[in-house]
């Protein structure tokens, strides 16, 4: 086996839950941070179904509603909610008057608190909302946008991941190998170049160029966030990096 080959099948292991690579990575065995290259090719993967299903159930009679709300179903079952669970972590963790420590001890309490569920909500239908928007003026067009946001989100949680310490040593992003600095740009230039041809097909240039703006702008802000809060990043809220940078990404492809 080639080690690209190797490397995207450890990082398919890693951020979803599809049945022919669940061995592929094991935590300790090899440094995930050397494989962050795969991330955006992976965020292909996990939302070519979704991508399938827009394409497809519109011209079948269904509406862009139930087409955008299966989508992000299909997203969610192959990830097994990885990122929406960093989302409500951190939500709970952060959204309240509380010190580092205790956020940090929040985030790590599997059990969900009224912030996490309602960060959860808010982000689940804002993504079928988006995509049912993008539905309405082009199912394969909206086909395109969620499999470049996708591989886009992907690349902007690596670069947050490398541009930051970890905030939560022991934690799972510090456990598997933080990747270097060079490493996470060019995953996120990467996942920036996915994005921008995918988008321009299915949507238009100038919403390519709006939504990779977007998207930087809404990751950069969270790191600032996250620097002044907690003074660096964890496996969660490399989680929330990955839906907030998606969300605003589509977010700008639905704007004009």
């Amino acid at each position: 086996m080639s080690p690209a080959l190797a490397a995207f099948l450890r990082a398919t292991a890693f951020l979803t839950r599809l049945p022919p690579v669940a061995r592929a990575f094991e935590r300790g065995a090899h440094p995930l941070g050397k494989d962050v290259l795969s991330f955006p090719m992976v965020g292909l993967v996990a939302a070519l179904p979704a991508a399938l299903l827009l394409a497809i159930l519109p011209g079948a009679g269904l509406t862009s509603l139930v087409a955008a709300t299966l989508a992000v179903a299909a997203t969610i079952l192959i990830t097994g909610a990885l990122h929406e669970d960093g989302l409500g972590d951190v939500a709970d963790g952060l959204f309240g008057h509380h010190g580092r420590e205790r956020a940090l001890a929040i985030m790590k309490d599997s059990r969900v608190g009224s912030y996490g569920a309602l960060a959860l909500i808010l982000a689940v239908v804002l993504r079928i909302a988006l995509i049912a928007e993008l539905v309405s003026f082009s199912p394969s067009g909206a086909a395109l946008a969620i499999l470049g946001a996708a591989a886009f989100s992907r690349g902007a949680m690596v670069l947050l991941w490398a541009s930051l310490p970890s905030a939560d040593p022991g934690g799972l992003a510090d456990s598997v190998g933080q990747p270097g600095r060079r490493d996470g740009w060019r995953t996120a230039w990467l996942g920036a170049a996915i994005l921008f041809v995918l988008a321009s097909l299915g949507i238009g240039l100038g919403h390519a160029l709006l939504s990779l703006l977007a998207g930087a702008a809404m990751l950069f802000a969270f790191r600032r966030w996250l620097h002044n809060r907690l003074g660096g990043q964890t496996g969660d809220t490399l989680g929330a990096a990955q839906q907030l940078t998606e969300i605003a990404a589509l977010f700008a492809l639905c704007l004009g």
